[in-house]
C-alpha cells in the first residue's frame, strides 16, 4: 500500500495535469473559424461532456458591417478606439443577455447559466474597423460526478442579422455520448449547422432546443477547480486509480494541443 505522503504527491500531480488540460481546452472558438461574414453575425456553440460537467463554449462572431456599426456605439468617449473598459462593458452586457436567454435543464432540474470566461476579441481597438467576436465559457455541472447524465439547452438569444449557427458535440476520454438532438433532428452528428434565424433552438417541447445524454466512465476527467464542487480524493486512494485519472487528463491535454496546432495552420 502506498504511504499517505506518496498518495498526496500523486494527488497533487493529477490535479496539476487536470488543471492544465482544462485551461488549455479553453482555446477561443473564433480561432477555428475560417472567416467572418460581411453582413451577417454568426453563432457557434460547442458542448464537451467531461466527468463532472459539460463545458459550454459560446461564440458570437460579428460580421464586417454589423461589427463596424457596433464599434461606433462601443466608442463611448469618441476617441476613435475601443479601450478595455468599453469592450469589457459590452462583454458583460452580452453575457447577461445570453444568460437570461438560455434555459438549461440538467437531469430534469432547471439550472442557471453562469459564465466563467467572457472574452471580447476586438482584433484591433480601432472604432472604424469591422468584425470582432465575443467568446464565453460556462461549466454545466452534473451531480454526482461521472455516471449517466442528460442536459437540455434552449437558446432564445435573438442575434441581429443572423447568418450561420453551428452546434458541435465534442467527446472526451472516458465519456460516451449516448444521444444528441438539435430541434427535431435526433441524429445531428458532431457538427450541425443552421443558416438564418434559429427559432427551433428556443422552442419548447421535445422538438425544440439542444439535448445531450452521455455516460462518464470511471476514468472521465473530473477537474479539480472551483467551478463544480466535489469531494477531494482520499489521501489513501489507490495509486492505480490516481494514475488512471492522470492518464485521462494527459489524454485531454494531448488532444487539446493537437487541436490548437490544427487550428493554427
Amino acid at each position: 500500500m502506498p504511504s499517505i505522503a506518496a498518495s498526496a504527491r500523486w494527488t497533487g500531480r493529477w490535479a496539476l495535469v487536470a488543471v492544465l488540460a482544462v485551461r488549455l481546452a479553453d482555446v477561443r472558438l473564433a480561432d477555428a473559424h475560417v472567416a467572418p461574414s460581411v453582413g451577417d453575425n454568426n453563432r457557434y456553440l460547442k458542448l464537451t461532456p467531461l466527468g463532472d460537467r459539460v463545458r459550454l463554449a459560446y461564440t458570437v462572431f460579428y460580421g464586417e458591417v454589423p461589427g463596424a456599426e457596433l464599434r461606433k456605439a462601443l466608442d463611448a468617449n469618441r476617441d476613435g478606439a475601443i479601450d478595455d473598459a468599453e469592450s469589457q462593458a459590452f462583454g458583460a452586457r452580452i453575457a447577461d443577455q445570453l444568460a437570461a436567454a438560455l434555459e438549461l435543464t440538467v437531469d430534469g432540474a432547471r439550472r442557471p447559466v453562469t459564465w466563467s470566461q467572457v472574452v471580447v476579441g476586438m482584433g484591433t481597438p480601432s472604432a472604424t474597423a469591422g468584425t470582432f467576436s465575443i467568446d464565453l465559457v460556462a461549466a454545466i455541472c452534473v451531480t454526482p460526478p461521472r455516471g449517466a447524465h442528460a442536459i437540455e439547452l434552449r437558446d432564445r438569444f435573438e442575434l441581429a442579422h443572423p447568418g450561420e449557427t453551428e452546434i458541435r458535440f465534442e467527446d472526451s476520454p472516458g465519456v460516451a455520448i449516448d444521444r444528441a438532438r438539435v430541434g427535431d433532428d435526433g441524429d445531428p452528428g458532431v457538427d450541425y449547422k443552421i443558416i438564418g434565424p434559429t427559432p427551433v433552438l428556443g422552442a419548447a417541447g421535445p422538438a425544440g432546443g439542444i439535448a445531450l445524454a452521455f455516460t462518464a466512465g470511471p476514468k472521465a476527467v473530473v477537474a479539480p477547480d472551483a467551478a463544480c464542487t466535489r469531494a477531494a480524493p482520499a489521501s489513501g486512494a489507490p495509486a492505480g486509480a490516481i494514475a488512471g485519472a492522470a492518464a485521462a487528463a494527459v489524454a485531454v491535454l494531448a488532444g487539446a494541443i493537437t487541436l490548437a496546432r490544427r487550428r493554427a495552420r
